[in-house]
């Protein structure tokens, strides 16, 4: 059984983490399909804490000393996956930016261009 204290700091952690994610979202400071992860991290973290007999019998079954054990590997299972997707925002947004540099070399190339053929014009 899950001691009544880490019960209780689950709860408390999974909750303020499902408030911070949505009154981010509220304030759009990230999109809904970010939340999505740190939401079902939230409803991880409280079944954690909310199925204590279940969670002891599946520790043993994987081979935990303790369920405490177990909740320090379920927290880094998930910064784990949170550090993969970031990684997968940070690249995409990276393959993003290239593109965007190089069709704005293109555009001033264009601009430059049509600069120097009005500049020749008006010379002659």
């Amino acid at each position: 059984m899950i001691a009544l204290q880490l019960r209780i700091v689950l709860v408390a952690v999974s909750v303020l983490l499902l408030v911070a994610t949505l009154r981010f979202v509220r304030a759009r400071r990230i999109p809904v399909k970010y939340s999505l992860f740190w939401i079902l991290a939230a409803v991880v973290l409280m079944a954690v804490a909310l199925f204590s007999r279940q969670i002891n019998l599946v520790t043993k079954l994987i081979g935990f000393e303790t369920t405490a054990n177990f909740v320090i590997g379920v927290f880094l299972v998930i910064l784990l996956f949170a550090s993969m997707v970031l990684m997968l925002i940070v690249s995409k947004q990276k393959r993003t930016l290239i593109l965007l540099i190089q069709e704005i070399s293109l555009l001033k190339k264009d601009l430059r261009e049509i600069s120097t053929g009005n500049s020749e014009e008006k010379g002659e």
